[in-house]
């Protein structure tokens, strides 16, 4: 029998976050959400003039104005954003029918400050007899007393923030900021103590380039690990990741004052327009690779090796070598700024230089990341094809540039850069997948594990996904050497794909554990001018890395 589940709102209107999560809980089978609990705020606080009133009574004029600012600024931002399709219905209300769960009204006690509810004797009676196995918090109000305990898995909500670094709010703002590569989200189980319950969960996106794009990205990408959580909590066997608890020595973030958010303005008015200028005059992240020829690639120096000569109009990224009959081959995207897309492309290298020999992989759509492995005598290919929604593989017919579709191994999915790669008697896929509909690949790395990479039904670890980072979770390599695996990831920056790139080596793998440990990390120092830099890659003695600048498309 699934467990029942309460809802604590204010309204039947609820937030597209919250219909999203009731739509995920109709899927389960450990869960559903039967009961609203309703705050009788509104009859409680006079309605929204009085709130008005009684919040420029409360705080104070100059915070009111601040409120205001902010307000203004958020409706503004919200103008541009819904022009995104992925986002129109971001800020829209959904209607909860009355008919379709069991409903609760209760009148908290609201504090002073108008940020506390607290519930009398009666209301706490309704909510036990109703029997629920936990509450999900759907409101911004601060809950104390007798309700965080009325309920034997207690009070679940969302903190829109890393509460070790950014406590307060507003949601995704004070990271757009202060220029955070991350921002983070927090799924708690409330206690008394402000933002001092039982951390359950935590993961980071990217930190988009403006506050409200930033918001919607951790809203839609953050709702279903809720989900997941309560998943795991109503199950016959829970098994809880409890975070450690850690001391906050930082300010506890407000609504920004009038001044911070004039600040806000100007820097996100300054990078939309360096955008709008750089594409005006052609200017656009190009990449390039480079190679050197070493024995030490755990300690590289990077400065030292050749450059390899980016083809007119396009740009090279994506490195992966193969050594056969005793020849270094490198494999990249080769991307073409006219078609707006990239192919796969392959150089011999050589003591004395390179050459091009060709392209290997052309489609219709885009291919990058050209990850390579052996099986059975054969020569696979698994390039990035997200734009085709899959996971793909390609067989060599005729080295190295003939090569023909062999399957789809995931369908469905949107995955990049994605390395296949044999350990301890199975097959293993990790990759960077998007659990939402916006496309943020960062973030998330997803790990699969089969008897042949040929294999039908990819099975999903128990753990995935197995980092929610985005300084950590894409892909920019594999290295086997000497019986070892590493991974190379990349780190993202602020408003800048690939700002990084580092070594980690694969510590622990199986079927339910999955570690990794940071060796060293590169930072764009290596040559002039440099940006960025996300693959990096070694064979038998040859290294292989891409770098990028800001430059003509020329």
């Amino acid at each position: 029998m699934k467990q029942k589940v309460g809802l604590l709102i204010d309204s039947l209107q609820v937030s597209k976050q919250l219909k999203d999560f009731i739509d995920l809980s109709q899927k389960s089978n450990n869960y559903e959400v039967t009961t609203l609990i309703i705050n009788d705020v509104e009859t409680h606080s006079g309605g929204p003039q009085k709130k008005i009133f009684e919040y420029f009574r409360r705080r104070g004029f100059s915070k009111f104005l601040n409120k205001i600012f902010f307000i203004i600024l958020s409706k503004l931002e919200k103008r541009i954003i819904t022009r995104k399709l992925i986002f129109r219905s971001f800020y829209d209300r959904y209607e909860l029918s009355e008919n379709d769960y069991e409903v609760i009204k209760v009148s908290p006690t609201i504090s002073k400050s108008g940020l506390s509810y607290s519930y009398d004797d009666s209301d706490i009676e309704k909510i036990k007899i109703a029997n629920i196995k936990l509450l999900v918090r759907g409101g911004r109000s601060i809950l104390k007393g007798k309700i965080l305990t009325c309920c034997s898995g207690g009070i679940i909500s969302f903190h829109h923030g890393d509460n070790d670094v950014n406590r307060g709010g507003p949601a995704g703002f004070w990271e757009v900021y202060k220029k955070q590569p991350r921002t983070g989200f927090t799924i708690q189980r409330l206690n008394e103590e402000l933002d001092g319950g039982d951390v359950l969960y935590k993961g980071y996106i990217r930190t988009s380039w403006f506050y409200s794009l930033n918001k919607a990205k951790l809203y839609e990408i953050s709702n279903s690990f809720l989900h997941k959580i309560i998943e795991e909590i109503t199950s016959q066997t829970p098994v809880l990741n409890i975070y450690p608890k850690k001391p906050y020595d930082k300010e506890l973030y407000t609504v920004p004052n009038i001044i911070q958010t004039l600040n806000y303005l100007l820097k996100t008015v300054s990078v939309y327009l360096q955008k709008k200028i750089s594409r005006f005059f052609g200017r656009r992240t190009r990449w390039s690779v480079a190679y050197q020829f070493t024995n030490h690639w755990l300690k590289p120096e990077l400065s030292h090796s050749v450059k390899i000569q980016n083809p007119k109009n396009r740009f090279l990224a994506d490195p992966f070598l193969i050594y056969r009959n005793e020849k270094h081959y490198c494999f990249v995207e080769d991307f073409d700024y006219s078609k707006e897309k990239g192919c796969i492309s392959v150089y011999e290298i050589y003591k004395e230089g390179y050459t091009k020999l060709g392209n290997a992989l052309v489609e219709d759509f885009h291919l990058a990341y050209p990850f390579l492995f052996e099986y059975k005598g054969e020569l696979y290919m698994c390039p990035d094809t997200n734009t085709e929604n899959d996971i793909r593989l390609y067989r060599c017919v005729d080295f190295p540039l003939k090569w023909e579709f062999e399957k789809i191994l995931i369908d469905n999915v949107s995955a990049v850069d994605t390395s296949i790669f044999f350990y301890d008697d199975r097959w293993w896929l990790i990759s960077a997948m998007d659990n939402s509909s916006v496309g943020e690949h960062y973030s998330q790395l997803h790990v699969f594990h089969n008897s042949s990479p040929l294999g039908e039904d990819w099975i999903p670890h128990k753990s995935n996904p197995i980092i929610f980072n985005p300084l950590k979770a894409r892909n920019g390599g594999f290295i086997m050497d000497e019986s070892k695996l590493y991974r190379v990831y990349q780190r993202q920056g602020f408003n800048l794909y690939g700002r990084a790139f580092g070594v980690a080596e694969i510590k622990s793998l199986n079927t339910q554990e999955y570690s990794e440990e940071s060796l060293f990390e590169v930072e764009p120092n290596f040559f002039p001018n440099l940006i960025g830099t996300h693959t990096f890659n070694y064979n038998k003695g040859l290294l292989v890395f891409d770098y990028a600048k800001n430059s003509s498309k020329k």
